[in-house]
């Protein structure tokens, strides 16, 4: 991110990191690297669910426990000075600039500040322009206008079994519109506590994987059944990608339920936007690949050695 003018992106950027008080003491490193470090504590008193399971349980599942829904401070962000909020775990990396993404998500602004608007013109075939070049999983069509994009995500397919109806929200990768009454909804769809052991949230089948109770599971959630047709699931080849296989290596069924599926390993890395280091390891330890096949291999150290490159980068331009 820190090359950006190299990059040729239209948009400016501020890093944030949102921290918990609890990593107050290790979070000196993020403000000497650029970014404005928010301590915040978790968005909710895990005492007041009001629901046992999820009281009982949200401490303790998903990687973080209730610490995760830090996160959802993204939306609580100010509206007027952040338009878009881009959540990355530590663990990501940006390849290439995420602008048509930017320019389709701000076209519903009415009076086209942001760098959109859907008039004629220059800047309306720009954004028609930007939008034909969104990859979008299934190759599905973004809202039509003036519908709004509020939020894009990812899936992840490795958790749930093939056929699962409502597949969970990959949490490293989150793009959306800050909005307080989003943030407020969310708060209090988690305080409510209506999730359920396997069926998840209010019994309707948002759950029943690894992070259902956490942002995986709430956000599918919220997007898919409580605000439907207002977020876009991106294609995981070119976005957050993680080098997965696209099949059960026990079935050989597509992880996504479709008949046939692509293998995002045999992706350019020319082509990808961003990756997350999840299946590859992180690149500042020493790579574990052990069981990987060679296709796996490959594009993991393509990765890392892309996250090498840009460290260098930043290393010579900070001296």
């Amino acid at each position: 991110i820190r090359n950006y003018h190299e990059s040729k992106s239209l948009f400016d950027y501020e890093m944030i990191a949102f921290v918990h008080p609890d990593a107050r003491p290790c979070s000196s490193i993020f403000a000497s690297l650029g970014y404005t470090v928010q301590i915040r504590d978790t968005p909710f008193d895990v005492a007041s669910i009001r629901r046992e399971f999820l009281r009982d349980h949200i401490v303790k599942s998903g990687c973080c426990g209730e610490k995760e829904y830090l996160k959802l401070y993204a939306y609580a962000l100010e509206e007027e000075k952040y338009p878009i909020a881009v959540h990355l775990d530590l663990d990501s990396l940006i390849l290439k600039p995420l602008d048509d993404l930017f320019l389709a998500m701000l076209d519903d602004d009415d009076n086209g500040s942001g760098g959109g608007g859907s008039g004629g013109g220059k800047e309306g075939k720009e954004v028609a322009d930007a939008r034909s070049r969104v990859q979008v999983m299934h190759d599905k069509p973004l809202p039509p206008k003036p519908n709004p994009i509020d939020a894009y995500f990812t899936r992840d397919y490795n958790m749930i079994n093939p056929g699962h109806k409502h597949v969970g929200v990959q949490g490293g990768f989150l793009i959306v519109k800050p909005n307080m009454d989003a943030f407020r909804e969310y708060v209090s769809i988690v305080l409510e506590g209506n999730f359920h052991q396997g069926s998840g949230w209010e019994g309707k089948g948002y759950g029943g994987y690894f992070g259902a109770q956490q942002i995986q599971g709430v956000c599918s959630y919220y997007y898919d059944y409580r605000h439907p047709g207002t977020a876009v699931e991106l294609n995981k080849c070119y976005y957050n990608v993680m080098a997965d296989g696209p099949r059960q290596e026990k079935t050989n069924k597509c992880r996504d339920g479709k008949e046939t599926c692509t293998d995002c390993r045999e992706m350019s890395v020319e082509d990808i936007y961003s990756v997350h280091f999840t299946l590859c390891s992180k690149p500042w330890k020493c790579p574990v690949w052990a069981g990987q096949s060679g296709v796996t291999k490959d594009i993991c150290a393509k990765f890392h050695g892309e996250w090498f490159r840009i460290r260098e980068d930043l290393e010579k331009r900070d001296g």
